[in-house]
């Protein structure tokens, strides 16, 4: 006797039930939790790199105006005989045109539609004769401070390095207070055993803060350097 196929039931495709598609959306979700983590993180240290990148170039372009200053001689429109702790300043008064070279090699100019960083500071060996800063060390960059924007954080490169974290706080930080010549030179870093005061150039300050005192530096209003590197990252 043959036996006769039903047609009809043996093309019926079989569908998922209730308790298999519970089992794939919670695989999924596992497997989501495991992978958002992992792509957020690459992504933030995406952006880092990104950033970093744009602040070395800022540095690069600092210390190619500091190579044409050296290679024209001290004194040409460079405040050379400043004392620690006084400030020159890049954006504004006779030095101006300085600062503006530094924002011409980044392809930028003055003022926020401009491109202009909201806060950008280098360092440099001190001109002070105490400080005994050869040549050489009184035009190269050993310190930098940059803001891209009032919304974006502070990153600070010390001893060939970038950190977000404000470099100078405590007795165990990058940059401390050091006697030489018989001077307190209060910003002074240590580079491969050599202490090096700092004298600083102001280039960029869109912070409407005073850069001669606290306020632009180490205050707690959310414009300051400080603030800045505690709001994105903590002390």
């Amino acid at each position: 006797m043959t036996r006769r196929i039903n047609k009809s039931s043996r093309n019926v495709k079989r569908a998922f039930t209730l308790v298999e598609l519970i089992v794939v959306l919670v695989i999924l979700a596992v497997l989501a939790a495991m992978l958002v983590p992992a792509l957020t993180g690459y992504i933030k240290r995406a952006r880092k790199a990104q950033y970093i990148q744009k602040a070395d170039e800022a540095r690069i372009a600092a210390q190619a105006v500091m190579q044409q200053l050296y290679g024209l001689g001290d004194g040409l429109g460079m405040s050379s005989s400043t004392t620690d702790g006084n400030n020159s300043y890049w954006y504004k008064g006779a030095d101006k045109v300085w600062g503006d070279r530094v924002l011409e090699l980044l392809g930028c100019g003055r003022g926020a539609d401009n491109g202009e960083p909201y806060a950008f500071v280098v360092g440099v060996g001190t001109h002070k004769s105490e400080g005994g800063m050869s040549l050489t060390q009184q035009y190269t960059v050993y310190y930098v401070a940059y803001v891209e924007n009032e919304k974006a954080p502070a990153l600070f490169y010390v001893n060939g390095t970038w950190m977000y974290e404000y470099p100078r706080w405590d007795g165990s930080s990058a940059i401390t207070t050091k006697k030489i010549g018989g001077i307190d030179f209060r910003n002074t870093i240590v580079l491969d055993g050599a202490q090096i005061p700092l004298q600083f150039y102001i280039i960029c300050n869109r912070t409407g803060l005073n850069d001669t005192n606290a306020d632009f530096w180490t205050s707690n209003n959310g414009r300051s350097l400080y603030s800045h590197s505690e709001v994105f990252y903590g002390k």
